[in-house]
């Protein structure tokens, strides 16, 4: 596969892909986006899913998604900012669709206890708890095919904006979004598109061990409340300031209730 982006569109051997084009859009980069956010549209057929960004009603774009055959649609240019981060923080960015592409890959996410889609339909699954906490799950696996040809996207997205780092949405708003989940190798697929693994160690981690827990915007009481964590999840510890912990940029919980 030859991939190349021209004037925004995404060629295949200088042919134009499948272009549905979403209408969720909003301007042109103030800067150059440097990452890429990988997701999974929790659906069937890409088709349907790049369907249902193009309907004003959804609210949400991307500008690929891949479907699991490695057919790849493009929603949006790359040079116009697509709406699939939705509030989100990284590396000190907010409201990460003003930097980054967004990839939806066609996949249904977490499945069923019997190994079914929502749909009622069985799929190829593993089985393991997601990064950010709860219990062990099935998830639909990513067929070679679709990996293949979202690493060739990528690399030529690369290849045409700056992209310094590839991230999952659940990596940037990790209290409310579970994509692209344990089935997505990320770090082979960093490796592949950027040739890295994507950083040094892993960092610490804890567990929520309170019902209800507030995430505030900074290491105090006295910041707002920006989302909430249950028991059990797990959190990644970034950074210990007094009695609080980062879980992400501007992120903080009371560390009494992390273990």
């Amino acid at each position: 596969m030859s991939y190349a982006i021209r004037n925004g569109t995404l060629e295949l051997n200088g042919t134009a892909v499948r272009q549905v084009p979403s209408p969720n859009v909003s301007g042109t980069y103030r800067v150059d986006p440097t990452k890429l956010v990988m997701h999974y549209t929790a659906g069937g057929s890409g088709s349907g899913s790049a369907a249902w960004l193009a309907n004003p009603n959804a609210g949400a774009s991307a500008h690929f998604v891949i479907c699991r055959d490695g057919t790849v649609i493009q929603c949006v240019s790359v040079d116009r900012r697509a709406w699939h981060a939705g509030k989100s923080q990284w590396g000190g960015l907010t409201n990460l669709n003003s930097y980054s592409i967004g990839i939806e890959l066609a996949n249904w996410g977490p499945l069923r206890d019997d190994g079914t889609t929502a749909a009622g339909k069985a799929v190829d699954y593993i089985e393991a708890a997601h990064k950010n906490g709860g219990p062990v799950r099935k998830w639909e696996v990513y067929p070679a095919a679709q990996i293949a040809a979202a690493e060739a996207v990528a690399r030529a997205t690369a290849a045409y904006h700056p992209i310094d780092e590839i991230v999952g949405h659940d990596d940037i708003a990790p209290a409310r979004k579970l994509d692209p989940g344990p089935a997505f190798d990320m770090a082979a697929f960093r490796k592949a598109v950027l040739g890295q693994v994507g950083g040094d160690s892993a960092p610490e981690r804890g567990t929520v061990t309170a019902s209800s827990l507030n995430v505030r915007s900074g290491p105090g009481a006295t910041y707002p409340v920006v989302a909430g964590l249950t028991r059990g999840q797990g959190v990644p510890i970034l950074e210990r300031r007094r009695e609080w912990i980062s879980i992400a940029p501007g992120r903080w919980v009371f560390g009494e209730y992390v273990r």
